[in-house]
């Protein structure tokens, strides 16, 4: 099963431009800093490359916690309405398109034109990991899989389960492996 955003999400007006103070704001007036791809993708590179994507984690955990202001509580939420939030807010801060897939019991989320910044796509991994850990409200990981994939796991097994995904890569043998009585 996949599900998709639909047009619920309304980005009309989500940024106020002031260009007499040169300065831009979203719609809870937190001030936004717009960057080409080109100048932000060798942050991202070196971050990926030296193992550190603590500040792409922390860029998914702030965008968790503008969904939340934006809905009130997540938890009276529908979990059609917390996906659109999470969906239209990765597409107006120009992540790409999410959508959602079940796989069993397992979830999984699809990243279309997402920016690729590093080859195995851990710094997408980790904004989504910040994201949903937040929305989730308890330590969860998205480990990358195949076709711009990502298995949301327990934070706790997600190193288990990327080298797995380097064995494999495909997501219906590592929700297999998840599975009761799955190999391990």
């Amino acid at each position: 099963m996949t599900t998709k955003a639909s047009d619920s999400f309304d980005a009309a007006g989500y940024y106020e431009f002031d260009l007499a103070r040169g300065a831009i704001q979203d719609r809870a007036g937190d001030r936004v800093v717009v960057l080409p791809e080109a100048a932000l993708a060798p942050l991202v590179q070196s971050a990926a490359a030296n193992g550190d994507l603590t500040a792409m984690r922390a860029l998914g955990t702030a965008l968790g916690e503008r969904i939340q202001s934006g809905l009130g509580a997540v938890e009276g939420a529908s979990p059609a309405a917390v996906f659109q939030a999470a969906a239209g807010h990765l597409a107006v801060f120009g992540w790409g398109k999410l959508s959602v897939e079940r796989w069993g019991d397992a979830l999984c989320f699809q990243m279309q034109e997402a920016p690729q910044h590093d080859e195995h796509g851990l710094a997408l991994s980790a904004l989504l990991g910040g994201l949903m850990s937040t929305l989730a409200g308890r330590d969860v990981a998205c480990v990358p899989a195949d076709e711009g994939r990502y298995l949301l796991v327990d934070a706790e097994i997600a190193e288990e389960v990327w080298g797995w995904a380097q064995e494999t890569g495909d997501v219906a043998a590592l929700v297999a492996r998840l599975a009761p009585g799955g190999a391990s």
